[in-house]
């Protein structure tokens, strides 16, 4: 337990680095640059690799080198990024995407943070 507690304080304090470190991509530019109709390839943190096309009427579709890891979904922006429901998902999942240096975005899901007050 204490190894858990310890990965969630570090993986906090890596998202607000990075979040303050890197540049938010907005909604329009997301939509205009990047879910587009075209394929976007991706790298998952532990190296999984899918393709996705995001349409503009908001229906997505995924394939991925993994059994089982491809599916059809629906995407919508937001007020700071996308959301997303990816096959049998009863919940969407909501993103923001940071610029990287290379012409690259980094996605990430925004429910992966915690705030700690005193």
């Amino acid at each position: 337990m204490p190894f858990l507690l310890a990965l969630a304080v570090a993986f906090a304090a890596l998202l607000t680095v990075a979040a303050s470190a890197a540049e938010l991509v907005p909604p329009q530019v997301l939509k205009r640059d990047w879910l587009d109709g075209r394929t976007v390839s991706t790298v998952g943190p532990r190296g999984g690799k899918s393709d996705f096309s995001f349409k503009s009427d908001g229906t997505l579709t995924r394939t991925g080198s993994r059994a089982g890891s491809g599916g059809e979904g629906r995407w919508r922006l937001d007020a700071e990024g996308f959301c997303m429901t990816l096959g049998e998902a009863k919940q969407e999942s909501c993103y923001v995407a940071l610029a990287g240096e290379d012409g690259s975005i980094r996605v990430l899901r925004r429910t992966g943070a915690f705030t700690w007050r005193r």
